[in-house]
C-alpha cells in the first residue's frame, strides 16, 4: 500500500513542478482567466486541483510552431515590375530597356567592356 501511495504522490509532484514551470514561462497574454501570480498560488496550494485547471483552461493552447517563434509569411502583395508581366510583354520590355542602355552608354563615348 505505502508503494501506490509513494506512486500517486511522486506523480502529483512531478504533474505540480511541470504545470509551475510551464505557468511560468508562458507568455502574460496566453494567460486566461485569473493573473499568472494567482494562478501559481493555486498551483502551490492545491498541487492536484491547480495544476489540473492551470493544464485544462489556464492557458491558451499554441501550436508548437508558433511558440517557438516560427516566421509567419508576410501577406500577398501584387507583383509589379517585370513579374506583373505575361512572358512575350516581359522579353518586349527588357529588350527596349536593353536597347535603352545601349543608347545611353553609347551618347557618353565610353566603350563598353572597359
Amino acid at each position: 500500500m505505502a508503494r501506490i501511495e509513494l506512486v500517486v504522490a511522486l506523480v502529483v509532484l512531478v504533474l505540480e513542478l511541470y504545470s509551475i514551470v510551464n505557468c511560468i514561462l508562458t507568455p502574460d497574454p496566453q494567460v486566461k482567466g485569473i493573473p499568472k501570480g494567482l494562478w501559481l498560488v493555486l498551483i502551490v496550494l492545491l498541487p492536484l486541483l491547480g495544476s489540473a485547471l492551470w493544464l485544462g483552461v489556464g492557458r491558451d493552447r499554441v501550436a508548437p510552431a508558433a511558440r517557438r517563434g516560427s516566421v509567419v509569411a508576410p501577406p500577398a502583395v501584387p507583383p509589379s515590375g517585370y513579374a506583373a508581366m505575361t512572358g512575350e510583354e516581359r522579353i518586349r520590355r527588357m529588350e527596349e530597356d536593353l536597347a535603352r542602355l545601349e543608347r545611353e552608354s553609347g551618347e557618353d563615348g565610353a566603350a563598353p567592356g572597359g
